[in-house]
């Protein structure tokens, strides 16, 4: 599976070297979205899949070029491997994606920790919710 759906940190409009990777190394297929929640980790989002088809969150998907060596170079980012001996922070699993008329399986990051008392991201999108948090600050 080499479709990858990004919805926070790994957006390219997020001004992050991990970002940079994926505009380097994956073409951009289009926007879309899944059925899941989204939650304020601290300086990261968090996704949770809705099982109730109730909540979005949207984000874009791309094609890796090389999957095995970027999910290498992600799983890392996002904490999955054996250098974590506690219960991984975020699960990668394949989920499917939603793009106008489309319907396409890929590979998505879900928050794998508890979410009760964390803040719920509404809008489901989270650069646009950190420029409400930014202006809401000044």
């Amino acid at each position: 599976m080499n479709l990858l759906f990004v919805y926070g940190t790994l957006l390219p409009e997020y001004k992050h070297s991990i970002s940079d990777l994926l505009k380097n190394k994956a073409d951009f297929i289009d926007e879309g979205y899944i059925y899941a929640k989204l939650y304020d980790i601290g300086d990261y989002p968090g996704l949770v899949i809705d099982k109730s088809f109730e909540n979005k969150v949207y984000g874009k998907i791309f094609q890796l070029h090389d999957p095995e060596s970027i999910f290498q170079i992600l799983d890392d980012y996002e904490g999955i491997n054996e250098k974590f001996p506690e219960e991984n922070e975020y699960i990668r699993s394949i989920v499917k994606v939603f793009s106008g008329v489309r319907e396409l399986e890929a590979n998505v990051y879900i928050y794998n920790k508890e979410v009760a008392n964390l803040p719920l991201i509404t809008s489901g999108q989270y650069l646009t919710y950190l420029k409400n948090k930014e202006n809401a600050g000044k």
